[in-house]
């Protein structure tokens, strides 16, 4: 008897401070974690893997993921994320002691050689770290930020979002249009001879000719006469 009783002593002592530690973890405010990792991009259209660059072309489309970790056992509260589509992620959070705790990733660079880059509208998800969707979140992660909601004690989750290059068209080149050529003026041509005119002086002038004749010679024999 007396040495069950005295395991039972020895046991509750060791049981206090596993209590005693675990009311420690459970009472550690939440804190976010950033890092090489917490940010990072993909082409989707040419399915790339996730890194810290990507090069996207026109009419592409890329897809980022900002993680949140929380790495302590405190809950946060408010989790707010904040992204530049070339450069860097911000999440920002409240802890259980209602303190601010933030995180900064690296930089994301995506080359854009020609186009621009904008957000998709509409495309900001939630997912845990087993890759189950949670639920849509609202546009702004590229702007203002997103408030993805409370994130428990030692807890990872990712928001995904997306952009792509729009390039301008050139519109086709439409040729001048030519006016019609306005034909040269060509001068009348001048009327063939065909000697009808010539005949009918000659015929004049002979008339007058054998008229003048024959009045000199009436002439002549009035004399004589």
């Amino acid at each position: 008897m007396k040495k069950l009783a005295m395991f039972i002593a020895i046991a509750a002592f060791a049981f206090i401070p596993t209590l005693l530690s675990t009311s420690a973890f459970a009472d550690t405010p939440g804190s976010l974690a950033g890092g090489p990792d917490m940010y990072q991009v993909r082409n989707v259209t040419t399915n790339t893997s996730y890194g810290s660059s990507a090069s996207i072309a026109c009419n592409e489309t890329v897809k980022y993921y900002v993680q949140v970790v929380n790495t302590e056992f405190g809950k946060l509260t408010n989790v707010n994320v904040k992204a530049n589509l070339n450069g860097t992620a911000t999440a920002s959070a409240t802890n259980s002691v209602n303190e601010a705790t933030t995180a900064t990733s690296n930089s994301v660079a995506v080359t854009v050689p020609k186009g621009t880059l904008a957000y998709v509208s509409g495309s900001t998800q939630l997912y845990d770290d087993q890759g189950k969707f949670i639920k849509n979140l609202p546009d702004g992660v590229a702007a203002n930020g997103v408030n993805a909601g409370d994130l428990g004690g030692s807890t990872r989750e990712l928001i995904y979002f997306q952009a792509t290059v729009s390039c301008p068209t050139t519109p086709p080149v439409t040729p001048p249009v030519t006016p019609p050529t306005t034909p040269p003026v060509t001068p009348p041509t001048e009327l063939p001879h065909t000697g009808i005119a010539a005949n009918v002086l000659g015929l004049v002038g002979l008339g007058s000719v054998i008229a003048a004749a024959a009045y000199f010679i009436a002439s002549r024999r009035a004399l004589r006469s």
